[in-house]
């Protein structure tokens, strides 16, 4: 398990500076598939739908992404077929609910102007 209380206060920074770095992506992209959905709905960025399009594709190309690379990993290591399709983590979940929450703010907002 990971333990927060074992770690050095710069790799607590890295850590950090990494989820942030992470968010900041999120809300990036959500933004650009809220945007692409509501030019081809008419959906508004606060749209239930919008959102929940918004997350479930995220979600989805996260969660791929991460078995693609799990498949290369096996497949570079032993060449045994061991990857497992799973469901996300937590932490996945909520930083993308997070990212698409944010993103859909800042685009009404924008909209609003």
């Amino acid at each position: 398990m990971f333990d927060l209380g074992a770690m050095s206060a710069g790799g607590l920074l890295l850590l950090l500076l990494g989820l942030l770095i992470w968010i900041v992506l999120l809300v990036w992209l959500s933004e650009r598939i809220l945007r692409f959905i509501g030019l081809r709905t008419a959906w508004g960025p606060l749209d239930p739908r919008n959102m929940i399009g918004a997350f479930l594709l995220l979600t989805g190309a996260i969660h791929l992404g991460n078995y693609g690379l799990d498949l290369i990993e096996q497949s570079m290591s032993d060449g045994a077929n061991t990857a497992s399709l799973t469901f996300p983590s937590a932490f996945l979940i909520g930083s993308v609910a997070i990212g698409v929450g944010i993103a859909a703010v800042r685009h009404w907002q924008r909209q609003k102007k």
